[in-house]
């Protein structure tokens, strides 16, 4: 088994990779360096509050989650117009901890149902803003499903590396498709949906988080290259309908960006919506 700072090697290799390709090609655009640069820093604090409570102790990243749980449910909802009182916080905390709880004790049928639960609601809340009942099922499901999805894996006996696994590939796409994208992109992929993604940055995205995720599961699993591939399709393309699908929940709902904890990069769903999308597929994969 390998040493879990040992995973820490691959992340600072694909941070000195960006810092080089900013280094290098930064300047093709007036003000892009600083902007990178900026970007860089940021996503650098975005990826050790995920990573470093997984890579430290179990107790410390369902302490994370639950936060993430709390605030990603709190941020879909105010953007559906449905603010909490202080006693639906405590409803909030309660749909967490039952989520933390369903992934822990990997309740299969329960996690089923709630899946087919949430494809008719998400099936219609794409479609137009939800409101009401509808509303409410739609910023409680997808955060609880994903902290369900993040708890089953990390509370595996390998846990913390396949949240790793997890993590590494959908941030690697983001950031990749990003930089990219800002350096070299010219054609925009999905200019009604997510203006400013562009077809160059999409590309590299995939193409360097699929090899990247193609080799960690080779390296961390020993699993064989056909079955690390189909592994690594799994996680890229879920990090991508993650981004899409919380995209077009902005969209529905009128507004550009969740509830901001960050001027650069807006709420926690914005941040980690490929993560907490991906998760529950790979958690089914992993432990259902």
């Amino acid at each position: 088994m390998i040493a879990t700072w040992f995973l820490l090697i691959p992340v600072v290799g694909v941070f000195v990779v960006s810092a080089l390709v900013i280094h290098c090609f930064g300047s093709r655009k007036q003000g892009l360096s600083q902007e990178l640069w900026r970007y860089f820093r940021s996503t650098a604090l975005i990826v050790g509050m995920f990573l470093v409570p997984a890579l430290l102790h179990p107790a410390l990243f369902v302490l994370a989650i639950f936060i993430l749980g709390w605030r990603c449910i709190n941020e879909i909802a105010l953007v559906f117009g449905l603010p909490f009182s202080n006693r639906g916080q405590i409803g909030v905390v309660l749909c967490v901890m039952f989520g933390i709880w369903l992934g822990a004790t990997q309740q299969s049928m329960v996690l089923f149902a709630l899946l087919s639960l949430a494809l008719p609601v998400y099936f219609v809340s794409l479609q137009r803003r939800p409101a009401g009942a509808l509303a409410l099922a739609a910023a409680v499901l997808f955060p609880l499903l994903a902290v369900a999805g993040l708890a089953a894996l990390v509370m595996r006996h390998e846990g913390a590396y396949w949240v790793f696994l997890l993590y590494a590939t959908v941030e690697m796409n983001d950031s990749m498709a990003f930089l990219f994208g800002r350096i070299f992109g010219r054609r925009p992929v999905l200019p009604r949906l997510s203006p400013h993604k562009t077809m160059e940055g999409a590309l590299a995205g995939v193409v360097l988080s699929g090899t990247f995720a193609w080799c960690l599961a080779g390296w961390l699993f020993d699993l064989p290259a056909d079955q690390a591939a189909v592994l690594a399709a799994l996680l890229v393309s879920c990090g991508v309908l993650g981004d899409m699908f919380t995209s077009r929940l902005k969209r529905v709902a009128g507004v550009k960006d969740f509830p901001a904890v960050s001027v650069l990069h807006g709420g926690l769903v914005d941040i980690y919506d490929s993560t907490l999308f991906a998760a529950i597929p790979l958690a089914i994969w992993v432990v259902f």
